[in-house]
């Protein structure tokens, strides 16, 4: 249960930054583990690919700031 409270702090970064860079690499050290590891369990666990979450989450902003 450790590696999910991890990934969910890696998580936090990426949401936290939605509106900047998000490097892949700090939130990989943020989860404890490689780019490469981090993004293959991102994708287990989450069910699509980390740029297609991030892509996903700044195009839900961007309609939220629309509609503001």
């Amino acid at each position: 249960m450790e590696w999910l409270k991890k990934l969910s702090a890696a998580i936090d970064y990426i949401e936290n930054n939605l509106d900047g860079n998000i490097s892949y690499d700090e939130a990989a050290k943020i989860a404890c583990c490689s780019n490469f590891y981090f993004q293959r369990i991102f994708s287990y666990v989450v069910g699509i690919s980390l740029s297609e979450y991030i892509r996903r989450r700044r195009m839900t902003q961007a309609a939220f700031d629309l509609q503001m």
